[in-house]
C-alpha cells in the first residue's frame, strides 16, 4: 500500500492543479503482490501495467485525478464522493471481467476518506491522507473500504447492485482513534472477507498515538526487514531521536496472524525504578501472575515458551544489565517469541542485532530547495505537519521556506526537537524561532556540535523549550517531574502547588514558587500546548505524562532548584493519603474502581515507597495500607518484601502500627502457601496488638492465623483462637469480623467433611456479609456454601451458585475466584457422571492455578483428574498423578482435605486392582517425582 507520506514526495503526475477544499481519496494496492511476482517472474511487470492501466481508466471516466503511483500502489484523489464509489466499482468489475495473462488473478483493495487535506506544493498534507491509506491497508484483495465521512455522503447515492456493510469501529496501524468503517458490497462479486487488517484482530496493549506518524518510510522497512532476520533487534540512539514511535510503528504494522498470532506486547520501562521489577513489568503486561516459590523470570519462560509473539521493551537504558540477561534467558528458552527493544545503548548479548535510528532528512541547505520540494524530506514534512496541528492556519511561504530550513538543520533532524519547534508557530513565527535556536545553540555548546553527544544537542533544545517558559510554567514543570507514569489533574494540584509554612519548614523558596492549587490547571493547560505534557486516558480517567526525556530533564532542574526533596515528600505524602484512603474501599461497594485507580498510579505508589525509605514509620504505614491490593494483582513477592523490609527498618514503631504490617505480610505469605512464615508473623502480630490494646487488630491477626492452622491440619488450634476471635468481634459489634470467622470456621468444617455444620454456619457468614455489602466477599462465601451443597448431592442448586460466583469473578477479575468455582463446577459434573466436562472444567481451572501460583488448590484439582481419568480407564496416569499430589502435601505441608479421602481412595483402589504390583510402584515413584508443572503437564496431556 502506497505510504501517504511517500505520496507526498512525488511529483503531481498530471501537471495539474489538484482537487481542493472536500475531496475524497483513493489508496490501492495489489494483495500478495510479493508472491504474484515470484510466481509471474518476467510476466509481472506486465500484468501490473494492465492493473494500473484499468485504474487510471476508471478513474480518468469518473473524473479523478491519479496523484502519485508507488510499484503496486495508486493515490488518486476526486472532488465529489460518489464519484470516487463509482469509479471503485468500476475498477473493481474490470479486474474481476478482465482475462489476466498467466491466470494472474489480481486482487486489489482500496480504501476511500473524504476530508479537507491542505494543499502544499501542490501536495496534499494531514491526517486526512493518512486516515484514507491506513483505510485501503485495512482491507483484503477485491474489499472496498470506506470511512464513516465517505459512507454519509454516498448512502443515498450508491451505484446499482451496490450496498454497504458495516464493519463497525476499528483501530487503525496508525496508532490513533478507532474509525467506523464500512464495506461497498458489489452484485456479482466477492463480499465475504476475513477480519479486517487492524489493530482490534490480535491481541495487542498498543497505545492510542495523539499525532499522526510522519515520514520514516525507509527505516520502517529496514527495522522490518532486520526483524524478520533476528529474534533480537535494539533500535540504539540518544533520546529524542523518535525511537519508541518508530518500534510503535513498526510493531502495528506487524500485527498479523503471519507474523506473531499471539500478539504484540508493548513493555513500557521508562517507569521502572528498581532492576528486580523488570520481569515482573512484562509480567504484568502479559498478564503472568507469580508461581508460589518460582523466580518470576522461570515463569515467564514458562509461559512463553509456546508463544508466538513480539516483546516490545521500551527504554531499557537504565535497567540495561537486567533487560539484557532477561532478553538472553528468554529467547534461548522460547523458540517463537522475538524482541524489539529500544535503547540508548545495545544490551550487548550474543544474537543481537543493533539498529542506529537515523535522523530525519534535511535539507543539504538551502540552494535549490523550494517551497515545492520542501516535503521531499522527513524533518521539514514533520515541521509542516506538526505546526498545522499547532495553528491550522500556518501557511508556508517563500519567505518564510528558508528559515524552516533552517531549524531542521540546526536541530540535526531530531524529531522530538523539531516537534517541539513546531508548536511555538502559536506564538512565534518561524523567523523567530530560529533566530532564538540558533543564538542557544551557540551559548551552550561553545565550539562545535559534531564534537559533542548527541545528548547535549537534545539537552540544548529542551534547554531552550524550558527557557521559553514563564517562571511560574517552569516551577510546575520541574515539580511534575517527580511524578512516575503519569498523574492526575488531582494530584498535580496537591504536589505542585507547594507554599511556604508559616514555621519554614518548606525551605527559602522564592514568591515565585508559592503556587496556590487553583494555578495548576492553567499552567498545565500552557505545558500541553508547549508539547512538554501530554495526555493519556486510562481506565476511563484523564491521565498526564511528559516524555521520559523531558522529565529526566525537569527532574535535573528540580534538584538545582533545591525544592527536590520538599517535592519529594510532597509526593509521597499524597500518595500515601491516597492510598490509605483507597484502603477501605477496597472492601467497600465500589471494589473494582478503586482497584483500577491503584494500578493507574502504582508507578507512582512504588516511586513514593522507594522514596519513603528515609521516614520508616511513613513507609511502614504506606505499606500496610497496600496489602489488599497486592493480594488481588498476585503482587505476593513484591508486597511481603515491601511490608517485611519496612518492618525491619521500623522496628521502633508503634505496636499498632508494627501489627497491621505484620497481619499483610502474613495473609500474603499465606497465599503463597509460606504457613509456616504466616504463623511466625501472626505470633507477633498478635503479641503487639494485644499491648497496644486494639481489640481489632487481635481478632483479625487471630483469624489469620486460624487460615494458616487450619491448612496445615491443625484443627484443634484452629477452633481455639477462631473462639477467641469470634468473641472480640461480637464485642465490637464487627459484622464483618463475624463474617471472616463464620468462613473460616465453615471452612474447617469442611475439611472435616462436617458438612451439615459447614453449611450452617456459612449461612452465617454470608447473611452478615449481605449486611455489610461487600461483593468480592460475598463471592468467596457463596462458593464455599455451594460447595457444601454440592458435598451433599445437590449438584443442580450447587452449579446455579457457582455460576453467580463465576460472574461475581469475572467481574473483579479474580483468577483465584473463577478457577476455585470452574474446579467445583468440575466436582458436579463428576458427581453427575459427565466425566468429559468435569475435566475440561478440572484442566482450565488447573491452568488457572499454575498462572497464579496457587498449588494447594492446583494439588486438589490433580487430584479430581486423577478421579475422572479411573473412570476413562487410564490407570497408569491415575497413580502418577495420586503419587505427585501426595508428594505435593508433603512439601506444603497441609494434608488433603478431609471431604476428599473417600474419592481419593477409591481412585486409588483402582489403580492397584489394574495394575500389577511391581508397576504400580514403578509409576508410584515416578509419580512422586513430578514437579508441580511436570504434573500439571502429564494431567492435560492429550486434552
Amino acid at each position: 500500500m502506497l505510504d501517504p507520506a511517500t505520496a507526498l514526495q512525488s511529483a503531481h503526475r498530471s501537471g495539474q492543479g489538484l482537487p481542493n477544499g472536500t475531496v475524497t481519496l483513493l489508496f490501492t494496492d495489489i494483495e500478495g503482490s510479493t508472491e504474484l511476482l515470484q510466481r509471474l517472474k518476467d510476466a509481472y511487470p506486465t500484468v501490473l501495467a494492465e492493473q494500473e492501466e484499468i485504474l487510471r481508466f476508471t478513474i480518468d471516466a469518473h473524473g479523478g485525478q491519479v496523484v502519485d503511483t508507488q510499484g503496486d500502489s495508486l493515490f488518486a484523489a476526486f472532488p465529489r464522493a460518489v464519484a470516487a464509489v463509482n469509479a471503485a466499482v468500476a475498477a473493481q468489475r474490470a479486474f474481476a471481467s478482465h482475462a489476466w495473462r498467466e491466470d494472474a488473478a489480481v486482487r486489489v483493495r482500496m480504501g476511500l476518506h473524504t476530508g479537507e487535506p491542505s494543499v502544499v506544493a501542490n501536495r496534499y498534507v494531514g491526517i486526512d491522507v493518512h486516515r484514507a491509506a491506513r483505510i485501503g491497508a485495512a482491507g483484503h484483495g477485491g474489499q472496498v473500504l470506506l470511512s464513516q465521512t465517505t459512507r454519509d455522503l454516498v448512502e443515498a447515492g450508491l451505484p446499482e447492485g451496490v450496498t454497504l456493510r458495516d464493519w463497525g469501529e476499528h483501530r487503525l496501524k496508525d496508532l490513533r482513534q478507532p474509525k467506523h468503517l464500512y464495506q461497498l458490497m458489489i452484485a456479482g462479486l466477492p463480499s465475504d472477507f476475513a477480519p479486517l487488517n487492524t489493530l482490534d484482530t490480535l491481541p495487542n496493549n498498543l497505545p492510542l498515538a495523539l499525532t499522526s506518524f510522519i515520514g520514516r518510510e525507509r527505516a520502517i522497512a529496514e527495522v522490518n526487514h532486520l526483524l524478520a532476520e533476528t529474534r533480537l533487534l535494539t533500535l540504539i540512539g540518544p533520546g529524542g531521536t523518535g525511537k519508541t514511535r518508530l518500534a510503535l510503528q513498526v510493531a502495528a504494522e506487524t500485527l498479523d496472524a503471519e507474523h506473531f498470532k499471539h500478539g504484540v506486547w508493548l513493555v513500557e520501562l521508562a517507569p521502572v525504578a528498581e532492576a528486580q521489577l523488570v520481569p515482573q513489568t512484562v509480567a504484568a503486561v502479559l498478564g503472568v501472575r507469580e508461581v508460589a516459590e518460582q523466580p518470576i523470570t522461570t515463569t515467564l519462560m514458562n509461559y512463553l515458551r509456546s508463544k508466538n509473539l513480539l516483546l516490545l521493551l521500551d527504554n531499557c537504558e537504565h535497567l540495561i544489565d537486567v533487560c539484557a540477561q532477561l532478553a538472553d534467558t528468554l529467547l534461548r528458552a522460547c523458540p517463537e517469541v522475538r524482541i524489539l527493544a529500544t535503547s540508548r545503548e545495545a544490551l550487548g548479548i550474543s544474537g543481537e542485532t543493533t539498529w542506529r535510528v537515523p535522523i530525519l532528512s534535511v535539507p543539504k541547505g538551502r540552494d535549490g530547495v523550494t517551497v515545492e520540494t520542501l516535503t521531499a524530506f522527513e524533518s521539514t514534512r514533520l515541521f509542516i505537519d506538526r505546526a498545522l496541528a499547532a495553528q491550522p492556519s500556518f501557511t508556508l511561504t517563500e519567505s518564510n521556506t528558508p528559515f524552516v530550513i533552517e531549524i531542521c538543520e540546526r536541530l540535526d533532524g531530531i524529531p522530538l526537537a523539531i516537534e517541539l519547534a513546531a508548536a511555538r508557530v502559536k506564538v512565534l513565527s518561524p523567523q523567530q524561532i530560529a533566530a532564538r535556536l540558533d543564538d542557544r545553540f551557540r551559548l551552550l555548546t561553545g565550539g562545535s556540535r559534531t564534537a559533542l553527544p548527541r545528548q547535549q544537542t537534545l539537552r540544548a533544545l529542551i534547554d531552550w523549550s524550558y527557557d521559553l517558559l514563564p517562571e511560574v510554567e517552569r516551577v510546575l514543570l520541574r515539580r511534575l517531574s517527580v511524578f512516575a507514569g503519569g498523574w492526575t489533574l488531582e494530584s498535580a494540584e496537591a504536589v505542585g502547588s507547594m507554599q511556604k509554612a508559616e514555621d519554614g519548614d518548606s525551605g527559602s523558596l522564592p514568591s515565585v514558587d508559592q503556587l496556590m492549587p487553583s494555578d495548576i490547571l492553567d499552567l498545565l493547560v500552557q505545558l500541553l500546548n508547549k508539547s512538554l505534557v501530554t495526555t493519556d486516558e486510562r481506565n476511563d480517567e484523564m491521565r498526564y505524562r511528559m516524555l521520559e526525556t523531558i522529565r529526566q530533564y525537569a527532574q535535573e532542574k528540580l534538584i538545582d532548584s533545591g525544592e527536590a526533596t520538599h517535592i519529594r515528600d510532597h509526593h509521597l505524602d499524597y500518595f500515601v493519603e491516597f492510598v490509605e484512603g483507597v484502603d477501605p474501599e477496597l472492601r467497600g461497594t465500589e471494589q473494582e474502581t478503586w482497584l483500577r485507580r491503584l494500578d493507574n498510579d502504582y508507578d507512582n505508589i512504588r516511586a513514593a515507597l522507594e522514596w519513603s525509605s528515609h521516614r520508616p514509620e511513613v513507609q511502614l504505614g504506606f505499606a500496610a495500607s497496600l496489602w489488599r491490593f497486592w493480594r488481588v494483582r498476585s503482587y505476593f513477592s513484591e508486597g511481603r518484601r515491601w511490608l517485611e523490609g519496612a518492618l525491619a527498618r521500623a522496628s521502633d514503631a508503634p505496636p499498632l502500627a508494627r501489627a497491621k504490617a505484620l497481619i499483610g505480610a502474613a495473609s500474603l505469605a499465606n497465599y503463597q502457601a509460606d504457613y509456616a512464615r504466616a504463623i511466625v508473623l501472626l505470633t507477633e502480630a498478635s503479641e503487639l496488638s494485644r499491648q497496644a490494646g486494639d481489640q481489632h487488630s487481635i481478632a483479625t491477626s487471630l483469624n489469620l492465623m486460624a487460615h494458616a492452622q487450619m491448612m496445615t491440619g491443625n484443627f484443634d488450634q484452629t477452633r481455639r483462637v477462631l473462639d477467641e476471635s469470634l468473641t472480640i468481634f461480637k464485642k465490637l459489634g464487627d459484622k464483618r469480623g463475624m463474617s471472616y470467622v463464620y468462613f473460616f470456621l465453615g471452612s474447617m468444617y469442611l475439611a472435616e467433611g462436617e458438612l451439615s455444620q459447614a453449611r450452617q454456619v456459612l449461612e452465617q457468614s454470608l447473611a452478615l456479609m449481605r449486611e455489610v455489602g461487600d461483593r468480592w466477599w460475598i463471592g468467596n462465601i457463596l462458593l464455599q456454601f455451594a460447595w457444601a451443597i454440592n458435598q451433599q448431592g445437590d449438584h443442580e442448586r450447587a452449579l446455579a451458585l457457582f455460576d453467580e460466583v463465576l460472574e461475581i469473578g469475572r467481574s473483579f477479575d479474580d483468577k483465584r475466584g473463577i478457577a476455585r468455582a470452574l474446579m467445583y463446577i468440575a466436582e458436579a459434573k463428576f458427581y453427575q457422571r459427565d466425566y468429559a466436562t468435569a475435566r475440561n472444567k478440572y484442566i482450565q481451572a488447573l491452568r488457572v492455578f499454575q498462572e497464579i501460583g496457587d498449588k494447594w488448590w492446583g494439588t486438589v484439582c490433580l487430584e479430581g483428574l486423577a478421579a475422572v481419568f479411573a473412570e476413562l480407564g487410564d490407570p497408569e496416569r491415575v497413580a502418577r498423578l495420586l503419587a505427585a499430589a501426595e508428594h505435593l502435601h508433603e512439601i506444603l505441608g497441609a494434608p488433603l482435605l478431609m471431604a476428599y479421602r473417600d474419592t481419593r481412595e477409591r481412585t486409588l483402589a483402582y489403580a492397584q486392582s489394574e495394575l500389577d504390583s511391581k508397576s504400580f510402584k514403578v509409576f508410584w515413584e515416578a509419580g512422586r517425582g513430578l514437579t508441580f508443572t511436570q504434573a500439571i503437564e502429564l494431567a492435560v496431556k492429550d486434552e
